[in-house]
Parts: C-alpha cells; sequence; structure tokens
C-alpha cells in the first residue's frame, strides 16, 4: 500500500511539473540534425532532417485532415519558416512520428551562397497553425521550442570548381546549325573548284558543245528531209510539181549539210561543189551517195524543163517523154532516202563524218 502510495505521488508531482511548465525545448533530450546532400549548394532541393524525443504527443494538437498515418503536415508559408532577405524557400515540411521519436523534415532550396541560421521557432503554434501570440495566451499551453543548426550553402563557382572569371562563351548556336555552316563551306569549296576547272578546260567544251550541236543539227536535218520526202510520195501532185518540189527538199537539206548555197547549182556542177566544200574528203559511201545525187537531179530537171519539148516526143516515149513511169516517184524518195544515209554516215578510216 505504501509503495502504491508513492508510485501515486511521484505521478502527480510530475503531471504538475509537466503543465507547470510554460516552455519545452528540443534542446533538452536527445536531437539529431541531418542533411541532405552533405554539401548544399545554391539552387540545390535540399531536404533537413531533425530528430528528437519527446513525451509530448504533438499529433492530438493538430488538425486531423492534415495527419496521414504517422505523418502530420505543416503549413510552410508560416512565418517561421519565410526567409526575410530571400536567403531560402520552404517547399514542405512534414513531421514524422515514430514512438516518442518525432523527426521533422524540412525541403527547402537556398538562393545565397553562406551561413543559413533558422530562428528558433514554437512547434505546437505550428501544428495547431495559430500565432505564437496567440498560443501563449491560451491554458495549459506549452510552447516546444525548436533549434535548427545553422548550416552552411556553398556557391556554384566552388561546386564547378572555378576559381577565376570564365572567358566570354561563344554563341549559342541552333541545333543543326553546325551541319548547315560545314555544307555551305564544302559546297563552296566544291563550286570554286568546279568553276576552276570550267575555265582551265573552256576551250575544249566549247568545242565539244558545238560538236555536240552540229550533229543534233545535222540528224535534225536529216529527219525533217526524209519526213518531207514521205509526205511528198503521198501528195497527189503532176510530175513537173513532184521534180520541182523533190529538188527544193534536197536543195535544202544540202545547204544545211554542206553550209553552201546549193540553190543555183545545176546537176553537172553539184558533185563538185560538194568536193569542194568537204576539201575532197568524202568517203567511198559518200560518194556514191553524191554520184546517186547527181543521176537524180538530171532526171527531175528533163522533167521539169523538157515537158512539151521536141525531145520528149522522140521515140521510144518510154525513154523520152517528160514523165515519171510508174512506180518511179516511188523509186526516186527510196534512192534519195539512201543517199541522205550515205551522206550521215561516218566513215571507219577518217573516223568523221564529212
Amino acid at each position: 500500500m505504501k509503495k502504491f502510495c508513492s508510485l501515486l505521488l511521484c505521478a502527480a508531482i510530475s503531471c504538475y511539473a509537466l503543465f507547470a511548465q510554460s516552455s519545452l525545448s528540443a534542446a533538452d533530450d536527445f536531437v539529431q540534425q541531418l542533411l541532405f546532400p552533405k554539401i548544399v549548394y545554391v539552387g540545390d532541393q535540399t531536404e533537413l532532417q531533425f530528430t528528437f524525443n519527446s513525451p509530448i504527443d504533438f499529433f492530438a494538437l493538430a488538425d486531423p485532415a492534415k495527419i496521414t498515418g504517422d505523418s502530420l503536415y505543416i503549413e510552410p508559408s508560416r512565418p517561421e519558416f519565410l526567409s526575410a532577405d530571400d536567403t531560402f524557400t520552404v517547399k514542405q515540411v512534414i513531421l514524422y512520428r515514430n514512438g516518442m521519436t518525432y523527426t521533422l523534415q524540412v525541403s527547402f532550396i537556398p538562393w545565397r551562397p553562406g551561413v543559413i541560421d533558422i530562428p528558433v521557432f514554437d512547434l505546437n503554434a505550428c501544428i495547431r497553425d495559430v500565432k505564437v501570440d496567440d498560443s501563449q495566451n491560451t491554458e495549459q499551453y506549452i510552447a516546444y521550442g525548436i533549434d535548427l543548426q545553422p548550416f552552411t550553402v556553398e556557391s556554384l563557382s566552388q561546386k564547378n570548381g572555378d576559381l577565376s572569371l570564365r572567358p566570354p562563351a561563344a554563341p549559342i548556336l541552333l541545333p543543326g546549325t553546325n551541319y548547315v555552316m560545314w555544307t555551305l563551306i564544302i559546297g563552296g569549296v566544291l563550286f570554286l573548284f568546279l568553276i576552276t576547272f570550267l575555265l582551265a578546260r573552256l576551250r575544249t567544251i566549247q568545242e565539244f558543245y558545238y560538236t555536240i550541236r552540229e550533229k543534233l543539227g545535222l540528224m535534225r536535218n536529216s529527219r525533217v528531209t526524209r519526213h518531207k520526202l514521205k509526205r511528198l510520195l503521198d501528195a497527189d501532185d503532176s510530175d513537173v510539181d513532184f521534180a520541182s518540189s523533190w529538188q527544193k527538199i534536197v536543195r535544202s537539206y544540202l545547204e544545211y549539210r554542206f553550209a553552201c548555197p546549193f540553190a543555183s547549182v545545176t546537176a553537172s556542177h553539184l558533185a563538185g561543189v560538194i568536193n569542194n566544200a568537204t576539201g575532197n574528203m568524202l568517203s567511198d559511201n559518200q560518194e556514191s551517195a553524191v554520184m546517186d545525187l547527181v543521176s537524180l537531179f538530171t532526171r527531175t530537171d528533163y522533167i521539169v524543163f523538157a515537158q512539151g519539148s521536141i525531145d520528149s516526143r522522140l521515140d521510144p516515149p518510154q525513154e523520152h517523154e517528160a514523165a515519171f513511169a510508174e512506180g518511179e516517184r516511188k523509186e526516186i524518195v527510196k534512192i534519195t532516202d539512201a543517199c541522205i544515209v550515205g551522206l550521215e554516215s561516218v566513215d571507219e578510216n577518217i573516223g568523221v563524218g564529212v
């Protein structure tokens, strides 16, 4: 009975002492403070953990809406967590409970290098979310002071290992700009090389160009002439008109082919004019074609100029009549076509067509 009374007396004395005190502090018991990361630089997301033991049930004093399991949310916008000179910004404050051990976790971002020392604040007032002055006027209120240890924030220059001012940085280029610049440089060099090559070979290029243009012109001339002869064969003209048209077409072809006038050249002088124009460099096939053309010009001249003459009435009529025999027009066009092919041919010994 005496032991029971002694215990009851001790408990009463302890309770009286507890409620009689107007202020407690975490420094009165075991405390531990950790900082993550250990070395803090300006702009880093930092977390401070302050662990202490206390017999007070802080969760019983808080708003139940702010409690989740063993964690208690504390408003980070309270004056206790505001920096007067904007040295840091508190993002989150949470109180964790594990029996009689509490851990106050403060997440913040420092903005300036140097020592940060958060003033002592009343944890009870923060939990109840009331002003300090109002909480002290409440009956049986116990202020619980939290004194966080100061810590140092390092500068970014120390983080990057810069002990002196850096030289001015180069202008920031848009992505892909280097590839564009190198493409333009390489393209410019290739363009200059191409221009130099063309200037050095200008004479050769000109000769090649004129040769190609001349050959294309000759091909077109022969193709157009053969097409005109085919249409002439299909036309229903008189023998005189056919002979006149044939000579006009062939003379136009010869003028372009040998670059000299043939409008007034007679049949007897035709071969001589062509030999002079080519410097007597005709191949055997070309000479044969010229002789065939001379024969055709002679025949068409007779048709044009012997019409109604005495010679056209001589016997036998098939040899002297100024008219084409049956199928002769077709034969003339066929021979002319072969002559054009022969004149455009390339002599294997000379190597080029004349």
